[in-house]
């Protein structure tokens, strides 16, 4: 068993009544988001820039610094998460009007039985995950989500929480994913005994969130996909039946279509090219090699942003001129993916904007000062600050560093199968609850539909699962290793 945690604050170290209060705040600021959201019923985005200048003020800050918090978190996620927001779309546009959905959907019922296929859909969405964050991922899968709801009739839940949970788990819990990286880093564990004990507790973790949840949830909660994500992902017949009579790509008025789909292995090939790209530069993170020039190109192919516009242009030609589609039709393709998600960019930003001013007020040093007096064991110590501040501050990367700050210099002298159980430990707890202070639970609920209320129950129900069950799985195992 891991080790106890003992005596991690000096006596000067105390709690105090500003530790307090900046706990309070963070719950004034939630209850904000959900009045206005679900009370009022103001647009996300401006609920959630009101609760951000609401955490700063309450907590302190001048107006400007309230100010300068926000917009600071917004742009950072806006460049990272927005960016690949917007290519996952273009990807996702191009495929769809390719027919490379249709494609897809046709060989997934062809090959598993309909009530098999919430565990297909898991596996897929697992296997593509590893490699990719989740915000890739998961843009990168709803085209399919969204279709195969369609064709076979099923409540896009019935298969979205399939893609949820393949994806959080092997985010949380095997590397190269940031998070379990860094708690590597943190405690000096193994990378290659830590992946393995990663993949051996997200197996029965997948399960249990994937088609188990999924089979006691979808009937519960209504789930009504927006027109917008409807839109961004979905084929209609004139989108792919030619331009016959012109080159303005309005189709046939007899409804035919003289361009054929791709075939299955070039739709395989192009999807998974990012896949192969930023696996490469996993391998190479992981492998120590020199610094020259191939490793140098293999870094920047493999950065999720480039590994995707590559891939962008690449289905320019597998999804377009390759099939015959003109310029125009193409440009056209590529028009029709922006406007869609800009709802889902701003709200996101936001999210960031409000998680910043989470950690800009010194939420994460009364957390830690609030953990530091306990005296439990390491694993659970762990798990418990990552998934106190997973709660807070809405970031499983940032939950993560911060809870490895404090475990960290607790692990000195622990075994490799002990450390790399205190390094999933740490991802475990980091992924916990995601509420309205997370990013990716807006985008959740802006492409499932699903209310404020409907979200929390599967989206945050199911990352709750997640933590917990991949809690009592490295449990288990530190009792054998």
């Amino acid at each position: 068993m891991v080790s106890s945690a003992t005596g991690l604050l000096s006596a000067g170290q105390a709690w105090t009544s500003e530790n307090t209060w900046l706990l309070v705040v963070v719950g004034v600021s939630i209850a904000v988001v959900v009045l206005l959201i679900s009370v009022l019923k103001i647009h996300a985005f401006l609920a959630l820039t009101v609760s951000s200048l609401t955490v700063s003020l309450l907590a302190g800050e001048p107006a400007q610094k309230a100010i300068l918090s926000f917009t600071t978190g917004l742009g950072r996620i806006t460049a990272s998460v927005g960016v690949l927001i917007i290519l996952g779309a273009v990807l996702g546009r191009m495929l769809a009007d390719s027919g490379g959905i249709e494609r897809l959907v046709d060989s997934l019922t062809r090959m598993v039985r309909p009530e098999r296929l919430p565990w297909a859909v898991t596996l897929v969405a697992a296997l593509i995950g590893l490699p990719m964050f989740f915000e890739v991922g998961f843009v990168m899968l709803m085209p399919l989500v969204l279709q195969l709801a369609k064709q076979m009739h099923y409540p896009v839940l019935r298969v979205g929480m399939p893609v949820v949970a393949g994806l959080a788990t092997v985010h949380a819990l095997v590397p190269p994913h940031p998070g379990p990286l860094i708690a590597i880093q943190a405690v000096h564990a193994s990378i290659g005994l830590t992946m393995l004990y990663g993949l051996l507790v997200a197996v029965p973790c997948a399960i249990v969130v994937g088609p188990l949840f999924t089979v006691y949830i979808w009937p519960r909660v209504p789930a009504h996909v927006p027109d917008s994500a409807t839109a961004a992902f979905t084929t209609s017949g004139h989108h792919r039946h030619g331009e016959a009579g012109g080159d303005s790509g309005t189709g046939r008025a007899d409804g035919a279509a003289p361009y054929r789909m791709p075939s299955l292995p070039v739709t395989l090939g192009t999807i998974l090219l990012p896949i192969v790209l930023m696996t490469l530069k996993a391998v190479f993170d992981s492998v120590r090699m020199p610094h020259g020039t191939l490793y140098t190109v293999v870094e920047f192919l493999g950065t999720p942003m480039i590994a995707l516009l590559i891939t962008v242009f690449v289905s320019l030609i597998t999804f377009g001129y390759a099939l015959g589609f003109s310029r125009r039709h193409v440009q056209a393709s590529l028009a029709r993916s922006f406007a869609p998600v800009a709802g889902v960019i701003v709200i996101v930003g936001a999210g960031g904007g409000y998680s910043q001013a989470l950690q800009d007020t010194g939420v994460d040093r009364a957390v830690t000062q609030a953990a530091g007096h306990l005296h439990i064991p390491l694993l659970f110590l762990a798990w418990l600050v990552a998934a106190l501040m997973r709660t807070i501050v809405g970031s499983g990367t940032i939950a993560t560093i911060t809870a490895a700050g404090i475990v960290g210099p607790l692990s000195h002298g622990l075994a490799p199968p002990q450390a790399s159980l205190l390094a999933l430990a740490l991802g475990s707890g980091a992924a916990f609850a995601g509420h309205v202070n997370d990013a990716a639970f807006w985008m959740a609920k802006e492409y499932f539909g699903t209310s404020i209320s409907g979200t929390l129950r599967t989206w945050t129900v199911s990352h709750t699962l997640l933590s917990l069950t991949s809690l009592a799985c490295l449990w288990l195992l530190s009792t054998v290793v």
